[in-house]
């Protein structure tokens, strides 16, 4: 369960389902919306799952799993809505695959500004996805090196200590040791 729970696996799962999404665009444009509609739900299930198991398990405050509940619900309802508008012939298939793509980028990176540098990313990639879509013919391979730095990038992230974080354990060592805090005498 802990690979699941991984900053780093999660992304490489929304980096891979977006690379397919991408195909899907290309190949199947009149079928684009339900492919990034489906991806609204999964990655709004990616994000709050590993913070449920967490609260679950760990006794974590639910507080910030609230938040990001609510925060991905209001994505899903502007997504539905947009899907109820293709539904109802007011917008066209192509059209509504960008707009619910657009919403699932700014979703994500939303959250990213309170959980990662990692959703962050996808959300600014999401929505080059889009505009690659909506504007050039050739962009998958552009969009794959892109990808593909980002995940070699996440992987060196995943496997550095930061510096400061090596400085916490030496200064708890410390203290544990008697070191800090003790009178000298």
């Amino acid at each position: 369960m802990h690979r699941l729970q991984s900053n780093h696996h999660l992304f490489i799962v929304r980096l891979a389902l977006s690379l397919l999404g991408i195909v899907i665009a290309r190949a199947y444009r009149d079928a684009s919306h339900d492919y990034w509609l489906l991806m609204t739900v999964l990655f709004g299930a990616l994000a709050i799952l590993p913070g449920y198991y967490r609260a679950r398990h760990n006794g974590e405050d639910p507080a910030g799993l609230v938040r990001q509940a609510l925060h991905w619900s209001g994505g899903l309802f502007a997504a539905l809505v947009v899907y109820a508008y293709h539904r109802t012939g007011r917008i066209f298939h192509e059209e509504a695959g960008l707009i619910v793509l657009l919403i699932l980028a700014l979703t994500i990176y939303l959250d990213g500004l309170h959980t990662g540098w990692r959703n962050c990313f996808m959300g600014v990639f999401l929505c080059l996805t889009a505009i690659s879509i909506g504007y050039f013919d050739d962009y998958f391979w552009p969009l794959f090196i892109l990808a593909s730095g980002a995940m070699l990038a996440s992987r060196i992230s995943d496997t550095m200590t930061p510096l400061s974080k090596k400085s916490e354990v030496t200064a708890n060592e410390g203290e544990k040791a008697g070191f800090f805090g003790e009178d000298a005498g």
